[in-house]
C-alpha cells in the first residue's frame, strides 16, 4: 500500500516565498509523527515533497523537491499513491483546495470534505452556525460592525488565519480604533479576550460519528501585543472530557463532512466552554496522542478510513503528555 504525505510548509508550498520558523516547526513535528507511525506500522512505501530549503529525511523514503506549481506537479503525486495525506493551513483557501485537488485524483483521502473545511475555515461564519445551534461561541464580529463588549481587551486575526498567525491582543480602547483603522478592509474579525483556561479537543470524525482522543491544555503567552501558543498540555485536562465529547457531538452534527483528525479550540470561563474556532485538520496536539493514549494513534486513523468504522478510544488510561512549541 503506497502512501503519499503532503505538508504544505516544509512540503514546497512556500516555493519562492518565506519560510516562517514557527510553522516549519509545527510542520515538522507532525510530519515527523505521522511518518514514524506509519512506519512502525508496517507501511514502508511512502512519498513525500520536501522544499529544497529544508532538510531532506534520513528515512528510507521517495522524497520529491518541488519545482513547479502544486498544481502541476501534486496529481501525479496523488495518483501513484493508494492513501494520500494532507497537512497545510485553512488561509486563503488553501487545505479546501488542495482537499479538492487530493479527492479528484486521489484513492483514499484521509481528511474533510472541502465543504466543511471552508465552513471551519471562516471563524465568523463557524460561530454563525454554533450560536445558531446554541452552542457556546467566542463573540465573532468584522471590524465594520459593532465591537464586541469587553473589560479585559480584544484579539484582532484573520477570519481564515492558522494558529497565532496575526493575531493581534489590544487592552486600549484607542489603539483599537488605530488597528481597526488600519485593517478595515482587510479579511479580519474581532473577538472578546476571554480571562479563562485556554484547551483544545482532539477529534477522530468518520460519517457524522466522533471519538473524542484528546483534552488538551493550551499555554498561551501575551507579550506586548502578540500572541504565542508555546506548548500544549496534550490529555491534561481529562476532567473536562465529558463536557468536551457532548460539545463535539453537537458541533459534529451542525457541520457535517468532516472526516479524520479535528482540532477544536476552546476557552473554559465561569464553569462554561466557548468555542473559539475549529481546526479541520491535523494539529499540534497529534504528535503527542500515541503516547498519551498507548496506542498508534496515526493508525487508528488509517484503519477509520480503510474499514469505514471508528475504533474505541480509552480515555480513562490516558496520560498526559506535554509538546513544546
Amino acid at each position: 500500500m503506497h502512501h503519499f504525505l503532503f505538508e504544505f510548509i516544509t512540503g514546497g508550498g512556500l516555493s519562492g516565498q518565506a519560510l516562517p520558523e514557527t510553522l516549519i516547526r509545527e510542520g515538522e513535528i507532525m510530519m515527523q509523527t505521522l511518518l514514524a507511525e506509519l512506519f512502525e506500522s508496517g507501511y514502508s512505501d511512502i512519498t513525500l515533497t520536501r522544499d529544497d530549503r529544508i532538510n531532506s529525511y534520513d528515512n528510507n523514503v521517495e522524497q520529491h523537491i518541488i519545482q513547479r506549481s502544486l498544481e502541476v506537479e501534486l496529481p501525479e503525486l496523488i495518483k501513484k499513491s493508494d492513501i494520500s495525506w494532507l497537512i497545510a493551513p485553512e488561509t486563503g483557501d488553501c487545505l479546501a483546495s488542495l482537499a479538492e485537488l487530493f479527492i479528484e485524483h486521489g484513492k483514499i483521502f484521509i481528511g474533510s470534505n472541502p465543504d466543511a473545511i471552508r465552513i471551519a475555515t471562516s471563524k465568523l461564519l463557524t460561530s454563525k452556525i454554533l450560536a445558531e445551534a446554541n452552542i457556546n461561541i467566542v463573540d465573532t464580529r468584522t471590524l465594520s460592525g459593532e465591537i464586541p463588549a469587553s473589560q479585559t481587551g480584544w484579539i484582532i486575526k484573520p477570519d481564515d488565519g492558522v494558529g497565532g498567525e496575526s493575531c493581534c491582543f489590544i487592552n486600549n480602547k484607542n489603539r483599537l480604533s488605530e488597528i481597526i483603522s488600519e485593517n478595515i478592509n482587510g479579511n479580519f474579525v474581532v473577538q472578546p479576550y476571554i480571562e479563562g483556561k485556554h484547551m483544545s479537543m482532539s477529534l477522530l470524525v468518520f460519517d457524522n460519528d466522533v471519538r473524542l482522543l484528546a483534552c488538551n491544555q493550551q499555554y498561551i503567552t501575551v507579550k506586548e501585543e502578540t500572541v504565542s501558543l508555546t506548548a500544549i498540555g496534550v490529555n491534561e485536562c481529562l476532567i473536562f472530557k465529558n463536557e468536551m465529547m457532548e460539545l463535539a457531538i453537537k458541533i459534529v452534527s451542525k457541520i457535517p463532512g468532516f472526516a479524520g483528525y479535528i482540532g477544536i479550540d476552546l476557552i473554559e470561563s465561569e464553569s462554561e466552554l466557548f468555542v473559539l474556532e475549529i481546526n479541520p485538520r491535523f494539529t499540534t496536539a497529534y504528535a503527542g496522542l500515541s503516547d498519551s493514549l498507548g496506542c498508534n494513534i496515526t493508525e487508528k486513523i488509517l484503519d477509520t478510513f480503510l474499514n469505514k468504522k471508528l475504533p474505541d478510544i480509552n480515555l480513562a488510561a490516558a496520560v498526559p503528555i506535554r509538546i513544546n512549541v
